[in-house]
């Protein structure tokens, strides 16, 4: 059977490739190559390589149809990865406190597991999950019962709340629940993703949920709290601005990539501490003006007002990826290095694993 081409995105990502100036995603991936980022063109040829062979995309789709037809076991798997998940960041980053106050929220929090391992290891914790409706298509709710009284789950879409700076005559839209917004947390935890079993989902929601999810985080983080956040990797125009944010927002930020689960995939976890206490720091309320503009625009703008996707220039307001590329690139790189790394190291595990899978059966066909 013949292979399936190499999809453009994959191809303009290659390094010999003259970039358009105008492509920032194909720009910025070839400076930070050329500024030393010799594991990200490896990375780029094995993800070209992996769309080149149908075995490993045949790999990836059971993947996601397990996923999205989980069993009540599967699903039971899944929760407890999770919390693996969460005590591999906090191992490696040290970001939850084993004791004394701290409350949190997690938004994308079911099955849980997230939210779980936080309440097992500080038993002085409190928090509030919010995540899709099960009838939307949402994950189940797993927290065991002894946890349940420091914890409430709100079932909502994150992208349906009044996040603009003014409120929105839309029917659709509700208000932040009070127990979110009366008090700030120590911890926000920003795991949402667009799942595909969404019922209710429309084009540009995967954008919308981000940004839906980074306003609720700066209008609900403590003074010098924590917020950590799923990304794309860092060579990503979206990805690279929403970092030099969180930069400037807090007094420091570290990454984390996944070992335990996803090693594999395009996406790691950056930990943003001290969020909003360095007063010498960027101002937290022009960024979160600027995000909840973007916001509107992403919900209402487009064709027939129907809401739209992201554009390149929409982080501007943060900072043009020029500016990154001309000013913050040896950091950008220094900082993405280690996660293409890992995610290099799984592929070509994975790749290999293949390969011998390949190999046994075609010397058991050949016998």
């Amino acid at each position: 059977m013949p292979c399936t081409p190499m999809p453009v995105r994959y191809q303009n990502f290659l390094p010999e490739q003259e970039p358009d100036p105008h492509d920032y995603k194909v720009r910025l991936v070839k400076e930070l190559i050329d500024h030393g980022a010799v594991i990200l063109a490896k990375l780029l040829k094995l993800q070209g390589d992996g769309w080149n062979d149908e075995r490993i995309e045949v790999h990836f789709q059971k993947q996601r149809d397990a996923s999205d037809n989980a069993s009540p076991h599967l699903e039971g798997v899944w929760y407890d990865k999770m919390k693996g998940l969460m005590k591999e960041i906090d191992t490696r980053l040290k970001c939850i406190p084993a004791e004394g106050h701290l409350s949190f929220l997690d938004l994308g929090c079911c099955p849980g597991g997230f939210s779980s391992y936080i309440l097992t290891k500080n038993p002085a914790s409190r928090g509030i999950g919010v995540s899709l409706p099960v009838e939307d298509g949402g994950h189940k709710y797993l927290l065991e019962e002894h946890l349940l009284t420091r914890h409430k789950l709100i079932f909502a879409n994150l992208t349906k709340y009044q996040l603009n700076a003014h409120s929105v005559p839309d029917p659709d839209l509700q208000h932040l629940p009070y127990d979110i917004v009366k008090s700030p947390f120590d911890l926000v935890l920003l795991d949402g993703h667009q799942l595909r079993t969404q019922i209710s989902a429309k084009p540009g929601d995967m954008h919308r949920l981000s940004i839906s999810q980074l306003i609720i985080a700066l209008r609900t983080v403590a003074p010098g709290g924590t917020i950590i956040m799923k990304l794309p990797l860092p060579h990503k125009p979206i990805a690279a601005r929403i970092l030099y944010m969180l930069n400037e927002i807090s007094t420091k930020i570290c990454r984390w990539k996944p070992m335990s689960i996803h090693a594999n995939r395009g996406t790691f976890y950056v930990v943003a501490f001290g969020v909003g206490l360095d007063p010498k720091k960027a101002n937290l309320a022009t960024y979160l003006t600027g995000l909840q503009n973007l916001w509107f625009s992403l919900s209402y703008g487009g064709e027939n007002g129907g809401g739209r996707y992201m554009t390149d220039e929409d982080l501007d307001f943060i900072i043009p990826v020029d500016g990154i590329i001309n000013n913050h690139l040896g950091w950008l790189a220094e900082f993405g290095n280690p996660l293409w790394h890992v995610q290099v190291s799984a592929l070509e595990r994975l790749y290999e694993k293949n390969h011998r899978k390949q190999c046994k059966k075609s010397t058991e066909d050949a016998t």
